[in-house]
């Protein structure tokens, strides 16, 4: 995790969040800031999976990509994200 956080940006905010117990976590860019929610029903070591997963989609500039979610999660999980 230690490239990731040398590559975020400082405008990023992360939250822990109750949240469904399907959804490890998620990243939306909103009002300026790149914000990712990581699940509080995770243990530490899920947690810090999650994050270095959302980072990776970052670094990816997956946001602003045209392909399907569902096919960025493949990607990224194929690729180690």
């Amino acid at each position: 995790m230690q490239n990731s956080l040398r590559k975020c940006p400082t405008n990023m905010r992360v939250y822990v969040i109750p949240m469904p117990p399907r959804v490890k976590s998620f990243l939306c860019l909103r009002n300026d800031f790149y914000t990712i929610c990581i699940n509080e029903c995770l243990s530490p070591e899920a947690r810090r999976k999650a994050l270095e997963h959302e980072l990776w989609h970052l670094e990816h500039d997956d946001l602003h990509s045209d392909l399907p979610t569902d096919l960025l999660e493949i990607r990224a999980h194929k690729e180690g994200g």
